[in-house]
């Protein structure tokens, strides 16, 4: 006698895609149904009014036992918010000083280099005059003394 095993797999696959249109197929007429759709909306705006009571309950609440409220934290997040950003733009403003001084600090000590090689540049030129004048000056001397010793010889 042979057995015939029905493949349980191809069934679970064949059942669920039954189940799956059946499903979307009332889904369909459930959300295209205008009754549903309205009640739906009015559930979801009842929802809404009795959150909004809710919270406006809680705040109330919190101002009594002078505890923040949720609108009182919002402003201070905000407040946090603009602090923050106007602290990253002063940051940004040290930072861009910083680099300006650094620059102005670089461009000092090249000016103080050109300076000092400027001086002695200067100094070896004064000792060269000097040294032609002193030259010179013992020249004239000589030419002096010897014009002394011509006119008392002559």
């Amino acid at each position: 006698m042979a057995t015939a095993n029905p493949d349980l797999g191809k069934l679970g696959d064949e059942l669920y895609s039954h189940w799956e249109r059946a499903m979307g197929g009332w889904w369909d007429q459930v959300l295209e149904n205008p009754s549903f759709l309205d009640a739906m909306g009015k559930n979801l705006g009842g929802a809404a009014q009795a959150r909004g009571k809710y919270e406006q309950g809680v705040d109330q609440s919190m101002e009594r036992m002078h505890l923040p409220t949720r609108n009182d934290v919002i402003r201070v997040a905000k407040i946090a918010a603009m602090l923050e950003e106007r602290m990253l733009q002063q940051e940004d403003v040290v930072l861009g000083l910083k680099d300006q001084l650094t620059r102005l600090e670089k461009e000092a000590v090249h000016a103080r280099i050109e300076a000092a090689e400027a001086r002695l540049e200067l100094r070896e030129t004064l000792a060269a005059i000097r040294g032609e004048l002193g030259r010179g000056a013992s020249s004239m001397a000589l030419a002096t003394a010897g014009t002394r010793r011509r006119k008392g010889n002559g």
